[in-house]
């Protein structure tokens, strides 16, 4: 019995996959496979309206059609225009930005992301700022640990009396905020530590930290408020804002009053309004209070002091975080305007580095290092004249790399500025010419290799081409084509009402008549072979 299933296994898959890979048809010489068909077929028979389309025989019609026109289009020589190529190649190099990215690490943050856009954490921190060449780390860092218990017990004036009077530590409370509104390794910190617990020291860019997190509550969601602003400095200033607050109470609108007497020239003239915000993009924490306890459309808050002015606020909208699926392409284009997208390209290069069996070692890379001398870091070194040029340095895929073209990007990357030692440079910027060139080496056989993308770009390459055949054949409507669409509107006049009146569905019905005539001549000019037994095969799949 098991023999009999394997058998039947054997024989099924192996029918399945030649039903896959069989030819369905011929248009001269050129092969269209059934799988290609599948394909087609499955992704648009959803989006067809009228019912007779979807059935089977009506849609191979179709797209029997559909790839004699091309055929006709290539002959033409459609596909050698200087402007279908250019647009062709512009569409390729944006469709290829969205193959080369890590999907899974891609996918991973996102998630995490909009997970953390649901809570808001109110975090303190100190800072100490730290020059990019201070080796004197481990002295920082220990201090922070010493300080990590006052800050979790004394306020924040008085951690700043007691430990920095000499103001060289950074000591403040950044309110409430949540993921993307932080470099990437502060916002970890600031998710990964307890509420009322302080953070282990941790670097940025900026320097080293340690973070206190003062609470963790559920996302306020999204607003939009708009205001009247006076600026602080002036004597009058709350005197005035109170006055435009009474008015308001008389019933004044309020955008009139914005427009008139708000010193908030960035606001005033739309009437005080301001793009919609979530916490902690406002450099206000008081005014940002305000505007989220505000609970009912056009309510406005009474007279809040901020460090610019006083203000009042009146709430126009209020949302909450929205769905996964419905912001994903917003939060994807904040990952990759974001710290975190390098871990992204980082993983998308590992990746490569696996495909090409590559490594970011080579033991040839010392006569690279010996190359170098202090003219570098003025920018005036030169690549030696004794330079083995032909040697081989690496091979990606088909792709020969020799020790001039490495020599040559050493080169074109001298960096004016403080002394690096020589190992470093060289090892940094071979990291750089392996993912550089790797990647082209990808790019340029990704068609081969990803078939997503291989029928993407085919499919938008042929209806490129398509398009520009029937613009020109049959909806462009020339000088010469008046005579023949009066004569059509004459042997058909008894189906409208009258030329210019029904013009439009008189130039409409004329072309499609004369596609229909110049089809039926491109079936007969070009040469077609049906695979009758595959088309068989594909009547009892679909029917």
């Amino acid at each position: 019995m098991k023999k009999i299933l394997v058998v039947f296994f054997i024989c099924y898959n192996i029918s399945f996959s030649q039903l896959k890979n069989d030819e369905l048809f011929k248009v001269n010489d050129s092969i269209v496979l059934i799988d290609e068909f599948n394909r087609v077929y499955n992704k648009n028979i959803d989006l067809i309206d009228e019912n007779n389309q979807k059935d089977f025989e009506t849609y191979l019609d179709l797209f029997v059609n559909y790839k004699v026109k091309l055929a006709e289009a290539y002959e033409l020589g459609f596909h050698e225009q200087p402007k279908y190529k250019s647009e062709l190649n512009k569409y390729a190099k944006q469709l290829q930005n969205t193959y080369l990215t890590d999907k899974k690490s891609e996918e991973k943050l996102l998630k995490e992301g909009y997970e953390r856009t649901k809570y808001e954490v109110n975090v303190s921190h100190v800072l100490i700022r730290i020059d990019e060449n201070n080796n004197d780390t481990i002295q920082i860092v220990e201090k922070l640990k010493s300080l990590s218990g006052s800050f979790l017990n004394l306020s924040i004036d008085e951690f700043n009396k007691k430990f920095n009077q000499d103001n060289q530590m950074i000591v403040e409370n950044l309110g409430y905020f949540s993921a993307f509104k932080m470099i990437y390794n502060f916002e970890n910190m600031a998710y990964n530590t307890p509420v009322g617990e302080v953070s282990i020291p941790f670097s940025t860019r900026f320097g080293f930290h340690i973070l206190k997190v003062n609470d963790k509550r559920n996302s306020l969601g999204e607003v939009t408020v708009g205001h009247i602003m006076t600026y602080k400095n002036k004597a009058d200033a709350f005197d005035r804002i109170k006055n435009i607050f009474d008015s308001i109470k008389n019933g004044t609108s309020f955008e009139y009053l914005a427009k008139k007497y708000s010193e908030d020239k960035n606001s005033s003239f739309k009437g005080g309004r301001l793009n919609p915000f979530s916490s902690g993009q406002i450099n206000s924490i008081p005014f940002e209070n305000a505007a989220f306890n505000l609970a009912e459309k056009n309510q406005i808050s009474d007279p809040v002091e901020t460090k610019y002015g006083w203000h009042l606020i009146k709430l126009y909208d209020k949302k909450n975080v929205k769905e996964f699926d419905e912001i994903k392409y917003q939060l994807l284009n904040k990952l990759k305007k974001s710290s975190r997208f390098n871990m992204v390209s980082e993983s998308f290069y590992s990746t490569l580095l696996k495909r090409y069996s590559l490594s970011y070692k080579n033991k040839n890379l010392d006569y690279f290092i010996s190359m170098l001398d202090s003219s570098y870091f003025s920018g005036k070194w030169s690549i030696p004249e004794n330079i083995d040029e032909e040697k081989i340095l690496i091979t990606i895929h088909n792709k020969i790399l020799k020790y001039i073209d490495f020599a040559t990007f050493l080169e074109d990357n001298q960096k004016r500025g403080d002394s690096v030692p020589f190992n470093q440079i060289v090892d940094d910027l071979y990291k750089r010419f392996i993912d550089y060139n790797s990647l082209e080496v990808y790019k340029n056989n990704l068609e081969k290799e990803n078939p997503d993308y291989r029928f993407v770009i085919k499919e938008y390459r042929e209806g490129l081409l398509l398009f520009n055949l029937m613009q020109e054949k049959i909806w462009t409507l020339k000088e010469s084509d008046s005579t023949q669409l009066k004569s059509f509107f004459d042997n058909n006049r008894d189906k409208y009402t009258g030329f210019e009146e029904d013009k439009g569905k008189i130039i409409g019905d004329f072309q499609q008549s004369r596609e229909s005539i110049w089809l039926n001549n491109l079936r007969l000019k070009h040469k077609l072979t049906l695979n009758k037994k595959a088309i068989k095969r594909l009547r009892k799949k679909y029917n």
